[in-house]
């Protein structure tokens, strides 16, 4: 079961770590860090980057520059009754003295202090954030808003430099918005892969109800190109759905079903990461011919029972979903590889297959 998905993360928090490794102070020193490292908004709407210091020890007053695409990424203002735009300041420092607070032209700068009845911060919080617009007709790319080294300081009541571990950079990812899946789709046992049905449901974000639908079936090669739906289409009722929502992540979700009578369906969250998206090579295992989503001992009953059924070739499996074209008879009920009869190339498939089970609900 080939599978791709979340790459571009696992891509980008390498390339972080590669960038600012921790210093020879270890893990014990304080790291500075936006979380997440890897925000997602399409133009129009705002991303939320937090500053979070951790592990840190007698933290009084914190100061640093970060840099942002001022032509993609237009700062929130945190506090609209000041002027200019400001950062948002977090409970580290909540009640303390921030002498310079601006986010413009590029250029986050931020100086704070403790209030002095409160003593300095052990620990590890939140110090600030900042909301990001993404401007209308940003291209899409991945935008870095990155620390500058050697503005980073951690200081102690009395001025004093603390020991920085290390940083991490963040970024806001403008995705393509994606218009299709493809995929390829075979089926064990025939090399006519055409008619399976690709099903999928399409999800704005982690816990919510798919917002649309759309079904397409398979070439004869075991293609196929499903366009997503432009507006709103409720999935049907009959069409059984995942427990709960998407997994946790920065993406839009499709959750994508593949079916085909006489073989176990399979089910993939897959992320809508790309303006057309790959799902990728799978393939269905046969034998499930009484679509119990196993193929057990009630199926090779059910082959034996039907053993030596034919019909005239060429024959077609029914299937409602992807209804079949051309001329030709229905195939027997347990003809898995469809050639037309039911016979020990049918029962070899469910045999070697025996014990598998669906993934899909």
């Amino acid at each position: 079961m080939l599978r791709r998905i979340g790459w571009w993360s696992t891509l980008w928090a390498a390339v972080l770590l590669g960038l600012h490794p921790l210093t020879a102070a270890g893990a014990s020193s304080p790291m500075l860090s936006f979380q997440p490292d890897l925000a997602v908004a399409r133009p129009g709407e705002t991303a939320r980057l937090e500053i979070w210091v951790e592990g840190v020890s007698g933290l009084d007053r914190l100061e640093f520059v970060a840099s942002y695409d001022p032509g993609a990424l237009e700062p929130v203002d945190a506090d609209p009754g000041r002027d200019g735009v400001q950062l948002e300041i977090g409970p580290v420092f909540e009640g303390g003295y921030s002498p310079a607070n601006s986010a413009a032209d590029g250029v986050l700068h931020l100086v704070i202090q403790r209030f002095p009845g409160d003593g300095p911060f052990d620990g590890t919080g939140m110090v600030a954030a900042i909301t990001f617009r993404v401007r209308e007709g940003a291209l899409p790319a991945v935008y870095p808003v990155s620390f500058d080294p050697g503005s980073l300081q951690l200081l102690d009541p009395d001025g004093e430099p603390l020991p920085l571990g290390g940083w991490a950079d963040g970024a806001v990812r403008v995705p393509p918005v994606t218009i299709a899946l493809a995929g390829w789709i075979t089926r064990e046992g025939t090399s006519n892969y055409a008619r399976t049905s690709v099903t999928a449901f399409f999800y704005p974000y982690a816990g919510s109800l798919p917002s649309a639908w759309a079904r397409a079936c398979t070439d004869s090669s075991g293609n196929f190109y499903l366009p997503v739906p432009e507006e709103p289409v409720p999935p049907p009722p009959e069409l059984p759905l995942p427990d709960g929502g998407p997994p946790s992540g920065p993406y839009e979700w499709a959750y994508v079903r593949l079916d085909f009578p006489n073989h176990g369906s399979e089910c993939y969250w897959i992320p809508l990461d790309e303006e057309v998206v790959d799902i990728g090579w799978h393939t269905l295992e046969g034998g499930d011919v009484n679509a119990d989503g196993c193929v057990n001992i009630y199926d090779i009953v059910r082959i034996i029972a039907d053993f030596g059924e034919e019909g005239a070739s060429p024959c077609f499996v029914p299937y409602t979903p992807c209804p079949a074209t051309g001329v030709g008879e229905a195939a027997p009920s347990s003809d898995i590889n469809g050639d037309c009869r039911v016979n020990i190339f049918d029962l070899t498939i469910a045999a070697e297959n025996f014990g598998l089970c669906t993934n899909c609900p």
